[in-house]
């Protein structure tokens, strides 16, 4: 007698049921409640070190001036050759059109983080509960499997950075109508901080989708981690010493590229954090050369993740 073989479930029945399993562990839960509180947290530290006391930002700027001149006088230094009490003054406002541009960028760039850890977990951590085996049981089409779970951490990570940026930009607008400036407001920059938002959407996305390949590669989150934070720390130091050239398509360089409104927009370029940033603003970076630069991540790695998980035993 031939055996029955499993009656593969329905699309968009495994779909539900692994969308369940992504949002099954606790820690993702708790994440997603406290991501609306985490940004209203966020928007209040801005309203609340922020202020409109211009008068005294240039106060303390012109006595800082006076104090830079003194030393300098005292060295014999020329006094043409101090900067102006401009150069010392900090303005204490919140200038919404400027401001909101890097703060998006670091709420989007901890996103990208935390998809990444996301899609590590949904890649390796079936494989050590062994949960995989009764999966490729009751879906013997391996190759649908894997799609269906990529395309949901990639989507849930997108969906999610969509939303936070969408409700962070309002709750910033706040802290500029209250504490600074909305200044500057116009097309171009709604344009670009359109962009920028779905940039960073796609972004976070693939970044998860990247940390779910590398899951299912290695079948093992500890592994997976420990590969993710060796290459966090020690490739962009690598690729400084002895391949500068390629230091801004580090991740970092990559997501700070895809963020950054200064190419799409007349203002200061001078202004980046980190080496790899820096180097993406001062090659000029763009959001293709930077997506062209995932992408050079991502497909080596998810032909690898599709290839053994298709091909190999699961055991």
């Amino acid at each position: 007698m031939t055996p029955q073989l499993p009656v593969p479930p329905p699309l968009r029945r495994l779909a539900a049921a692994e969308l369940r399993r992504l949002s099954a562990p606790a820690g993702v839960r708790y994440a997603c409640y406290a991501l609306p509180a985490a940004l209203v947290l966020y928007a209040a530290v801005a309203y609340l070190t922020h202020d409109t006391d211009t008068a005294g930002a240039w106060q303390a700027a012109e006595s800082a001036h006076r104090r830079y001149l003194a030393a300098a006088t005292a060295r014999g230094i020329p006094t043409a050759q101090v900067p102006p009490p401009a150069t010392f003054f900090d303005d204490p406002r919140y200038l919404f059109t400027k401001a909101v541009f890097v703060d998006l960028r670091a709420v989007l760039s901890g996103l990208a983080v935390a998809a990444l850890v996301l899609g590590i977990r949904a890649g390796g951590a079936d494989w050590s509960s062994r949960v995989l085996l009764t999966l490729a049981a009751a879906e013997p089409r391996r190759p649908r499997l894997f799609a269906v779970r990529g395309a949901l951490v990639t989507a849930c990570g997108a969906l999610a950075a969509l939303l936070a940026a969408v409700a962070l930009v309002p709750l910033l607008a706040g802290a500029g109508y209250g504490r600074g400036s909305l200044d500057g407001i116009d097309g171009t920059f709604w344009r670009v901080l359109a962009l920028i938002t779905l940039r960073g959407a796609l972004l976070v996305g693939l970044i998860g989708l990247l940390g779910y390949c590398l899951g299912m590669l290695t079948r093992g989150t500890a592994l997976a981690l420990g590969i993710t934070l060796a290459y966090l720390v020690a490739a962009e130091r690598l690729l400084q010493d002895y391949v500068p050239s390629l230091t801004e398509f580090h991740l970092s360089g990559i997501t700070f590229a895809v963020l950054n409104e200064r190419l799409l927009m007349n203002v200061d370029r001078t202004q980046c954090l980190g080496q790899a940033a820096c180097d993406a603003m001062q090659q000029g970076t763009t959001g293709t050369q930077a997506f062209t630069a995932l992408a050079v991540h991502l497909l080596p790695l998810a032909a690898a993740a599709y290839w053994r998980f298709t091909r190999r035993d699961l055991g």
